[in-house]
């Protein structure tokens, strides 16, 4: 009977747990909603409390609109109107071909740029390409990072990010998925 019992309690704790267990490391790669990921966390056994994009905090991408090949660029992405205690977010720029581009550079311990083969599944040839928050980084809103631009790729050039907001209400815990893009093009050569 005890081992019926532990059985059936470890079975409710996992199918109600996901929230406050799933991934405060950092996200599964290829999260980010862009074309040819696997799409979000909003999925089963995830952050699956609401539907995408449903919930009231504003989730965005600051970036420059243009870029100049091989130059790097201060990007930030943020929540505002959130009553969330909890966040992450991952993020990855792909071309108009659909080719991953450029490369991302973390500043400070609050994100981390994914390292291809470990738990997350990066594949290799994608290294540098996702950068997400980090343990350190899931109490904060706003993570401001590094994006060093490709030397080609086909214009425009579309940053792909998903956010999570969690939300703590007493003993329940509200997840909410949100996806937003920014476009940014090559600089105009100078004659």
């Amino acid at each position: 009977m005890s081992i019926l019992c532990l059985v059936f309690n470890l079975v409710i704790y996992f199918l109600f747990s996901s929230t406050l267990l799933a991934w405060p490391e950092g996200p599964p790669a290829y999260r980010t909603g862009a074309v040819g990921d696997i799409g979000t966390c909003n999925a089963d056994l995830c952050h699956n409390s609401f539907s995408l994009n449903s919930g009231s905090a504003k989730f965005s991408i600051v970036a420059p609109s243009v870029y100049s090949a091989g130059k790097s660029a201060t990007v930030e992405v943020s929540f505002s109107d959130s009553l969330g205690v909890l966040y992450g977010f991952e993020m990855t720029a792909v071309d108009a071909v659909g080719k991953r581009v450029g490369s991302f550079k973390k500043i400070g311990k609050t994100m981390q740029v994914i390292p291809p083969k470990d738990y997350r599944g990066l594949k290799k040839k994608d290294k540098g390409k996702y950068i997400e928050h980090s343990y350190k980084g899931i109490k904060k809103k706003q993570w401001k990072f590094k994006w060093v631009a490709p030397g080609n790729a086909i214009d425009p050039i579309t940053f792909y990010a998903a956010g999570v907001e969690a939300i703590a209400e007493g003993n329940i815990v509200k997840d909410y998925v949100y996806t937003t893009t920014a476009e940014i093009v090559r600089e105009a050569s100078k004659q």
